[in-house]
């Protein structure tokens, strides 16, 4: 009898280490680095889909001009921000403005309309958390998020970008809509 109570124990236990595992390994997967696009093969990017089934109908508000943009900015916290000396926030509105604007392509006027907002991050190297070089060797990244008409979050892409005085951030800019327009 002891022996068996041993073996069902046992198999409790690694069907709750190996669920577990699964569990984690679904969550790892939710938003994980993307490789679909050759612009994802130059510059580290991160996505993901969190309503697979409203993402058609929030790409075809992009398509029929029916957007708002929000846009702000992260400056690094414990190294002296130099990055937003060169990156206008307006001048990075205006290129993802007209790259969103080469999406469209009829415009129709609708009473729902596709809530894009994007953020540009300083990476702080003086960061204590940041303790490997690789963390510290990219300049930032931008983070973009596409909600639907309710305020919910359907799809976010994260680029990030190499150059210190932010010279390769439009492309990271428009690899980013790039990435939501082709999933």
């Amino acid at each position: 009898m002891k022996r068996y109570l041993g073996y069902v124990i046992g198999f409790a236990l690694i069907f709750i280490i190996g669920n577990s595992i699964y569990e984690y390994n679904k969550k790892m997967d939710m938003y994980k680095k993307s490789y679909r696009l050759d612009c994802h093969k130059k510059m580290t990017s991160f996505e993901r889909v969190y309503d697979i089934n409203k993402i058609k109908a929030i790409q075809k508000m992009l398509l029929t001009g029916n957007y708002t943009l929000t846009s702000s900015i992260q400056k690094s916290v414990y190294a002296k921000s130099k990055l937003f000396d060169f990156v206008k926030l307006d001048k990075m509105d205006k290129i993802t403005l007209e790259t969103l604007k080469s999406y469209s392509k009829k415009i129709e006027q609708s009473d729902s309309a596709l809530k894009i907002s994007y953020y540009i991050y300083e990476n702080d190297i003086k960061d204590p958390g940041k303790k490997t070089e690789k963390s510290k060797s990219y300049a930032g990244y931008v983070v973009f998020k596409f909600k639907d008409e309710n305020d919910e979050l359907i799809y976010q892409s994260q680029i990030d970008f190499m150059d210190k005085k932010g010279a390769d951030l439009p492309q990271s800019i428009e690899c980013a809509i790039e990435s939501f327009t082709t999933y």
